[in-house]
């Protein structure tokens, strides 16, 4: 597994394969990746009382060839927007599926 540093990087190297060729499975998963910051406030929006909390979006492309794998963390609800605007073409060319964050924690070996 190719972990990529950028999203850029990921959707670049993920349109270099072709669908036909190398059939696989897109895997998204969106989660508290850190359980102690889970419930604690992150930032704070001083007119109201809530707060955002540190959240990890993992996507891995899987193929018969290898597989690729990012992780964005993130607590701004705009920041996931735009990931998920660069993957779209991605989630056109290889079948989508969503994971909670345990399963793919085991998929990519970061399981604790």
């Amino acid at each position: 597994m190719d972990t990529i540093e950028s999203i850029d990087e990921f959707v670049n190297a993920a349109m270099g394969m072709d669908p036909e060729e190398e059939p696989g499975n897109l895997f998204v998963s969106q989660d508290s990746e850190y359980q102690e910051l889970a419930d604690e406030t992150v930032i704070e929006d001083e007119d109201t009382v809530r707060g955002n909390v540190m959240q990890v979006f993992a996507v891995l492309l899987e193929t018969e060839r290898g597989s690729l794998y990012f992780e964005y963390p993130f607590v701004e609800p705009f920041e996931m927007e735009e990931i998920q605007e660069k993957l779209e073409p991605l989630f056109e060319r290889f079948p989508k599926v969503v994971l909670p964050h345990e399963e793919m924690a085991k998929k990519t070996g970061k399981a604790g």
